[in-house]
């Protein structure tokens, strides 16, 4: 069962497309989901927040990072952009608990039963240091292209499957034993699954393991799409992947899991500026409006500083702006923002794209109000992601308009506690999905 804290954090809207729910700092402030990014050299620089509302750590929080020694915790570094995220109002997601790239040296050393409370314990220090934390990947890269062979080096001098309850033939018993140690520990928490390759090459590698962990029991909440892979490959020039292409891989990754996505770590890997600017106008648009996306975090902003060399042509080359400056990409993107500016006035919103009609399980189909006045106004544009959908009619039967929400008491509460109905009196709440009707009485 998705908690209240998760619908806050995943949708911040819960049903609408594009308004003022994300209050905050940076371009997507008011949006329906977040734009993030990710720290420069350990650093948060001091222009963060006048483009980013959300904030990933590099590595500042793995387990190499943090437990260097063991038993001996360093959180300085994690806790340097923690305390930062919390003083700017900006989302802090936690990365990573369990890496097979990231993890101390003196793992290695270590027996199957040594290794079980090596990873108790770290995942204790860490739910000890942040008990609060909002989200968190909790397993990153453990994709299974072929036998005992995973996306990062899990089993590879370490006893990190067996510790966690093995792989039986492709079962991801261990991720989904480190997702329920997680939910022991943070029972309010998105619980996200990131890796890469899940565009283009390796869909159903983490299509399996999504729904492979899921049927295991795990409470995964959330599945990142790394997006390193929104690029042409070959021996030519790399150019945008096809847009179309795109949008069917996305489609796919949709039906086939039915869990938020996040784009974890999106960046394009260009020292030219107008492919650059063509990928992020092709392929951003279709991320913030697609309403199964949770949120988008690139991975670097700042020219020099990101990981891409371009195949050693320029360091960090997939940065947006260039000493100082910004490229045509990160100039598109504050135009597109500015353009779908959200309703700073509607904390939420009822989508209304039919109205006038009354219930059909009135009988009465010929309604004596053509296109009345909304009670309720509808100025959304992107999507966020939402679960369930309940339309609202008034009692002469007529539809107000959509609310979206992730049960029927959550959209009770929501249109409880709207401005926007202007009329008191009593309201009716029907269930999309399966027909399902509630009475709300509303007093202003």
């Amino acid at each position: 069962m998705i908690s209240s804290r998760i619908s806050k954090i995943v949708s911040f809207a819960l049903f609408c497309a594009f308004t003022s729910v994300f209050a905050g700092p940076g371009l997507a402030d008011g949006a329906a989901k977040f734009l993030g990014n990710i720290p420069v050299d350990g650093e948060v620089p001091s222009d963060f927040t006048e483009y980013w509302n959300q904030i990933s750590p590099d590595r500042e929080c793995v387990w190499a990072q943090v437990e260097e020694n063991r038993g001996e915790y360093d959180f300085s570094k994690c806790d340097a952009i923690y305390n930062w995220a919390k003083q700017n109002g900006v989302l802090f997601k936690f990365r990573t608990l369990v890496w097979g790239s990231q993890y101390p040296g003196w793992i290695r050393n270590l027996n199957v039963e040594e290794t079980k409370e090596a990873i108790t314990a770290w995942f204790d220090a860490v739910a000890g240091h942040y008990p609060d934390l909002e989200m968190i990947d909790v397993v990153a890269e453990a994709g299974r292209p072929s036998q005992n062979q995973y996306h990062s080096g899990f089993g590879v001098n370490n006893h990190f499957i067996e510790a966690l309850g093995g792989d039986n033939d492709g079962d991801y018993n261990f991720v989904t034993t480190a997702f329920k140690m997680a939910r022991e520990r943070w029972p309010d928490a998105i619980l996200i699954y990131n890796d890469f390759n899940t565009f283009q090459w390796q869909r159903d590698v983490g299509i399996k393991l999504i729904n492979t962990i899921r049927r295991n029991g795990a409470p995964v909440d959330g599945y990142g799409l790394q997006a390193h892979d929104l690029m042409t490959t070959g021996s030519g020039p790399k150019t945008c992947l096809n847009i179309d292409m795109l949008k069917r891989f996305l489609q796919e990754i949709i039906d086939s899991t039915q869990i938020p996505l996040y784009i974890t770590e999106y960046d394009i890997e260009s020292i030219d500026d107008k492919i650059q600017e063509q990928c992020y106008s092709e392929q951003f648009p279709l991320f913030m409006e697609e309403e199964n996306i949770a949120g988008i975090t690139l991975w670097g902003y700042i020219y020099g500083k990101t990981w891409l060399s371009c195949e050693g042509q320029a360091e960090g080359c997939s940065g947006i702006i260039k000493d100082g400056v910004d490229r045509s990409a990160m100039t598109w993107l504050k135009q597109y923002f500015a353009e779908h500016k959200a309703d700073t006035k509607n904390k939420w919103i009822l989508t209304s794209e039919f109205p006038g009609e009354k219930p059909t399980e009135t009988g009465n189909k010929d309604s004596t109000i053509q296109n009345p006045p909304l009670a309720i106004s509808n100025a959304c544009h992107l999507q966020a992601k939402t679960l369930q959908a309940y339309d609202v009619f008034d009692l002469n039967g007529v539809r107000l308009g959509r609310l979206r929400a992730y049960t029927m008491d959550e959209a009770v509460s929501i249109l409880k506690n709207t401005s926007d109905i202007k009329v008191q009196g009593v309201y009716m709440l029907r269930s999309v999905r399966n027909g399902t009707v509630k009475s709300v009485r509303i007093q202003q």
